[in-house]
C-alpha cells in the first residue's frame, strides 16, 4: 500500500529537509524499509544492464547476480540509504549515507554495493569482498554494526562529508547521475 504523503509534507507532519522538498525522489519517504532496499537493488540492476551485463535477482548469498555472456556469475550484496543533507550557516553542504546490516559471515556474495539515494540523483559505490574484509578494520567508513537475533557479526558503513571529515573516497563510485546544481 502506498501512502500519499503530499498533504502531510505540506503541513509539516513529516519532516523533510529543504533539499528533499519537491525533489525527484521525495517519494522515498513513502516506502517501508523493504521497499527502500528493493529500490537500491533495482537501481543497481538497471545500471548493470546499461553496461551490457545480464542481471538477476536472488534471495540467498546476496541480492543480485550478474555476468557477461558465458562468464561466471558475480553475486552482489546491495545496501541502500537516502542521503542526509544539511547546509551549514556558512553554506557548506554536510552529507551522510548510512548502510547497516552488512553480513560479512554470509557465504556467497562477491561484492558489497552501496546505493545512495539523493533528492534528484543516485550514486552507486562498491567494494569486492576482499576489499571489504581488508578495509573493515582500517577504514573510517566501516565499523562493526548493530546485532540482532541470529547474527552477532554485522557490519555498517557511514559515508560522510562535513567540515572535518570526508571519507567518500574510501569507496569506488561506479555511477553518479548528478547533473547541474540540483542535489
Amino acid at each position: 500500500m502506498i501512502i500519499d504523503i503530499t498533504k502531510k509534507l505540506e503541513k509539516g507532519i513529516i519532516k523533510v529537509s529543504k533539499h528533499w522538498r519537491g525533489s525527484k525522489h521525495v517519494n522515498w519517504f513513502k516506502n517501508n524499509n523493504y521497499s527502500k532496499g528493493a529500490h537500491g537493488v533495482y537501481a543497481y540492476k538497471v545500471f548493470l544492464e546499461s553496461q551490457g551485463y545480464e542481471a538477476k535477482y536472488i534471495n540467498d548469498e546476496g541480492d543480485l547476480k550478474y555476468r557477461r555472456k558465458d562468464s561466471a556469475w558475480i553475486k552482489a550484496e546491495v545496501k541502500t540509504s537516502k542521503a542526509d543533507l544539511e547546509t551549514t550557516k556558512r553554506g557548506f553542504l554536510k552529507e551522510r549515507l548510512w548502510f547497516n546490516q552488512i553480513r560479512p559471515m554470509q557465504v556467497g556474495w562477491n561484492e558489497i554495493v552501496l546505493v545512495g539515494i539523493y533528492p534528484n540523483h543516485i550514486r552507486i559505490y562498491k567494494k569486492t569482498r576482499k576489499e571489504w574484509e581488508q578495509g573493515c578494520k582500517t577504514l573510517s567508513s566501516m565499523v562493526k554494526g548493530l546485532a540482532h537475533i541470529g547474527s552477532k557479526d554485522l557490519g555498517q558503513v557511514t559515508l560522510k562529508k562535513n567540515t572535518r571529515t570526508n571519507n567518500f573516497h574510501e569507496w569506488k563510485c561506479i555511477h553518479n547521475d548528478h547533473q547541474g546544481k540540483k542535489l
